[in-house]
Formats: C-alpha cells, structure tokens, sequence
C-alpha cells in the first residue's frame, strides 16, 4: 500500500509527503487537518480512507474519489465514531419515496459504511448508535457529518467501468453502464 498525506502549513502551501504522492492527492477538507488514504498497488484497486477528528465524513469519501479518478466502485465498509451526524432515510415506498432528515450531535458510533461510487458520485448509507438518546440510526449518509475521533472507510474500484444514474420512463431510480 502506498501513504498518501498532505498537510496544510500555517503559510498555507501544500506539503506532499511520501513516494509520488503528488500525484495522487491528499486534499484539506478543513482548515488544517491531515487527512490520508491508502492505495493498494495490485488489482483491484482498493483504498483506505482514514479521517480524523473534526474531518467531513461524506465530503472527505467524495474528495479521494475526485482525488482518483474514481468512477465506479464499491464501498466496502466504514467504522469510526461521529460528532455530529446528517443522515435521511426513506418514509414511504412510493415511486418518489418521501424522506425524513436526521441531525443530530454527541457521542456517535459509526458501526458501518457501505455503498457504491456511480459516474464518480458516492452514495453511502451508515449505521450509527446515539450514546445520548441509546438509539441505533441507519439511513443515507448526507454531507455534513463529522468525524469525533476517527473514521475509516475501504473503496474497491471497478476499473474501466463507467456508470451514471438515471431515472426511467416511469420515475424508478436505475443505474447503466455508459
């Protein structure tokens, strides 16, 4: 596996650390934090997303598939704790589902990421217990939520695939191959 870091100095340039990593990515999500990520060097690529205390969740996900160049893939698993978590989840089984916005702050356990990257998009739904309320939340992970201590996240890219989203003639959600 190949580390991959940046960091932002207090003058504000980026630092590249490890071999050729400047070329692959790090990206500051906010204000100073280091963030990481692995690349496996054999196929199928797989990376390690490792987010750190105060880091965007979902935003820092979407960064490291912008970051590579990633447009099909399989988020394989998430484990981590959460500060504050912005998740929705379906309310109806309708054609066009009615969805319910969660938020909510506090001592957050991140028991699971899993989703797909499609036409280089993430779309992840997280398994979360509240230590406040004791009530487990599972739904479609939104921007906004924030890592507590850390969080890390796998990807298994399917290289050469390209794949959009799409809705059909009768409103249903579809995936095709581009």
């Amino acid at each position: 596996m190949e580390l991959v870091r940046w960091s932002l100095p207090p003058e504000g340039d980026l630092i590249c650390f490890g071999k050729n990593c400047c070329d692959r990515g790090k990206y500051n999500i906010k204000g100073g934090n280091e963030m990481q990520y692995f690349v496996s060097k054999t196929t199928p690529r797989t990376i390690l997303i490792v987010l750190d205390r105060d880091d965007l969740l979902l935003e820092g996900i979407q960064e490291v598939i912008k970051k590579e160049r990633i447009d099909t893939a399989a988020i394989t698993g998430g484990i981590g704790s959460l500060q504050r978590v912005h998740l929705h989840t379906i309310t109806t089984t309708a054609v066009q589902p009615l969805d319910k916005y969660w938020n909510f702050t506090g001592a957050i356990e991140l028991a699971s990421v899993q989703g797909s990257v499609i036409g280089g998009d993430a779309h992840a739904h997280i398994s979360v217990f509240d230590w406040d309320s004791k009530t487990t939340y599972i739904g479609h992970l939104e921007p906004g939520s924030i890592v507590a201590y850390r969080a890390e996240v796998s990807l298994t890219v399917l290289e050469g695939v390209k794949t959009e989203r799409y809705n059909d003639e009768q409103g249903h959600f579809r995936i095709r191959e581009r």
